[in-house]
């Protein structure tokens, strides 16, 4: 399925025209609890509605990090009033909750793996994300947890059918979070790059979301104006559409357990192992390097990537580390038991790592 996407500061606009095309009487609207008011998009959604004379049910009683209990409870309320629209507006726990209702509404199957049978047309959703970023809007794939363990919910279905990326929903949000989301972005973004799976489209995306997200990310920490925000509010959709064809690597791979036991929110938790597989996955011998990469092109891609960021000259690892810092992200893990987060690594994941990743130390 082709993806309808709008971005900047007009895109706001596209919306009242975009469900005058599908004409929905009833809207199911998943949003988050506190951000919904509080970044604007309330005020904007409500005069919307009520310009289209349409019904609408909220969903907003589920937390962080998408719980398959709480997925539960959003079918029931969705089967409980009929609806013709989905409208998801947050941010990427949001999203990805609005992602698995709708597929999982018209789909049956294990969600935890498994084959999936379709049982009714979808539901057409439009996604508007609060927050630069997860990448959500872009991906078909959703994350959902049980008992604490993690797990990617794939397929082509889940892809929503339209995303507006409107920045101004992010204006208002706390330099923690700005944070946070913003290195996933760069974070998605640079994985893409080095993945085993990388293609030219990936590699086109991935450049153009580096390109915007690394000199404006610390701009929009540290002295935000609006222009650095847009940019990395585009820069962030540029990332989820270049993981949506290669996915993630290594530090997000040894990510989840710092989220399921440390509580780390995202963001922050790839950032914990980044510098650190950043190094690995530049200076490192071609005998790990993955049969399927071509080594003196795989160096040719690292050398370009490492003009943009302006490391050509310095440690990478150090280099990275003082970026993250600069976020104000604390990196220490020397109190985290390594152990417990290599036995959770998510293997989906590492496969698409370019190096092989065998006994490592992380606190390197």
């Amino acid at each position: 399925m082709e993806q309808r996407f709008f971005l900047g500061e007009s895109s706001i606009k596209e919306l009242i025209p975009i469900l005058q095309e599908y004409t929905p009487d009833h809207i199911f609207l998943v949003r988050g609890k506190k951000s919904y008011e509080k970044c604007g998009a309330q005020a904007v959604l409500e005069s919307v509605f009520v310009k289209l004379a349409c019904g609408v049910t909220e969903f907003f009683d589920f937390e962080a990090n998408p719980k398959i209990e709480d997925m539960e409870k959003g079918l029931s309320l969705l089967k409980e009033y009929p609806t013709n629209m989905i409208i998801a507006i947050g941010g990427g726990s949001v999203l990805d909750m609005a992602k698995l209702l709708r597929f999982f509404y018209s789909y049956s199957g294990n969600p935890t793996g498994g084959e999936f049978e379709k049982k009714r047309q979808l539901i057409p959703l439009i996604t508007l994300p609060t927050t630069a970023g997860t990448g959500s809007e872009a991906t078909h794939f959703s994350v959902l947890y049980k008992d604490k363990v993690k797990y990617s919910v794939e397929h082509d279905a889940i892809l929503p059918d339209v995303a507006i990326v409107y920045p101004k929903f992010t204006y208002g949000n706390s330099k923690y979070l700005t944070s946070c989301t913003g290195f996933d972005a760069l974070a998605q973004a640079i994985e893409a790059y080095w993945n085993v799976n990388a293609t030219e489209e990936s590699d086109k995306y991935a450049a153009k979301a580096i390109k915007l997200l690394w000199p404006n990310l610390p701009l929009v920490v540290n002295s935000p104006t609006a222009e650095a925000r847009n940019k990395v509010s585009e820069g962030s959709y540029w990332a989820g559409r270049a993981i949506n064809i290669t996915k993630t690597t290594a530090p997000h791979a040894f990510s989840y357990s710092f989220t399921t036991d440390y509580g780390y929110p995202h963001g922050h938790a790839v950032a914990l192992t980044f510098p650190f597989f950043m190094r690995y996955n530049i200076g490192n011998s071609d005998i790990l390097l993955n049969p399927n990469i071509n080594p003196y092109l795989y160096k040719i891609k690292m050398q370009k990537m490492l003009q943009w960021l302006n490391m050509e000259c310095v440690d990478v690892a150090i280099a990275m580390k003082e970026y993250i810092r600069n976020l104000g992200l604390d990196i220490d893990i020397s109190q985290i038991d390594i152990s417990k987060i290599v036995s959770s690594v998510n293997i989906q994941r590492l496969i698409n790592n370019p190096y092989k990743v065998e006994a490592i130390c992380l606190e390197e």
